[in-house]
């Protein structure tokens, strides 16, 4: 079926399909189509991001919900993540990673970090910080599910505007990027890439990244924050529960990255 509007995703290193945007004239053959795509390259899970109306439908056809966020769509319709697998060994957590996970989120938080260190500046960055952002990407990342190795992905995520990027730079080089993912017209924003060089851990350069990217993104009028976060990195997930995003659920087993399959937290934040 070439005639799909709805944005897919697919790949054999997160083995799955991802149904990122559903474009209202495939539904509702689109759930076909995904079950025809994974089949047809062997792929062990469907992972879609639907408005909550379209749930029924992909739940007849044996997908689940394993996360939710309120007022996603324009700051109006909940969204609903939604799964499918196909063999039984997809669908199983890792249970200490869970465990651990939920005592983080059951801790305190922690208190409002202190000021950025006078050494430190962050801004937007542009097509002259490419090169730099793909060394700090290649320093941090071992794979990642997105080509943010390549220059020429980000410079056309750059010039068609899905994506913004953000950097922190000490004494004037670039040693963190982060990126937010940009639907201008359900005005929602994933707030992801988060890469700091290991050298500058510590100074919670994420925090301080993420408030200014909500910041920058609250006066272009977005209405909905959210991020898909590694289960594994609990220093991330502190960031985004001491930032005031709340956990939403919990997509086992679903990407690639840093070489294996790994769960992924969903945290939302509605300014």
């Amino acid at each position: 079926m070439n005639d799909i509007k709805s944005t897919l995703s697919h790949n054999k290193a997160s083995n799955r399909v991802y149904l990122m945007h559903l474009h209202a004239e495939d539904f509702p053959h689109i759930i076909t189509h995904l079950d025809a795509l994974a089949d047809e390259h062997e792929y062990s899970k469907i992972f879609a991001k639907i408005p909550f109306t379209y749930t029924p439908a992909f739940i007849s056809e044996g997908y689940t919900i394993e996360a939710t966020i309120p007022n996603f769509f324009k700051g109006k319709e909940d969204a609903a993540f939604v799964v499918k697998y196909k063999n039984k060994e997809r669908r199983t957590p890792n249970k200490e990673a869970l465990t651990a996970f939920q005592q983080l989120v059951f801790g305190s938080k922690s208190s409002k970090p202190p000021e950025l260190a006078s050494s430190y500046s962050i801004r937007t960055l542009k097509q002259a910080d490419i090169d730099a952002m793909t060394t700090v990407f290649k320093a941090v990342f071992k794979s990642y599910p997105f080509p943010i190795f390549e220059a020429k992905f980000i410079e056309e995520c750059m010039e068609n505007k899905t994506a913004i990027y953000f950097g922190a730079f000490y004494n004037n080089q670039l040693i963190a990027v982060s990126a937010a993912e940009c639907n201008s017209e359900e005005l929602y924003a994933e707030m992801t890439d988060f890469a700091v060089l290991p050298s500058h851990r510590g100074n919670r350069l994420a925090i301080h990244l993420l408030h200014f990217m909500e910041t920058h993104l609250e006066q272009q009028h977005f209405k909905t924050f959210f991020s898909i976060c590694r289960l594994n990195e609990l220093s991330m997930n502190k960031t985004f529960l001491n930032c005031g995003y709340k956990f939403s659920g919990t997509l086992v087993k679903n990407t690639q990255i840093a070489g294996t399959i790994e769960s992924m937290n969903v945290w939302y934040k509605l300014p």
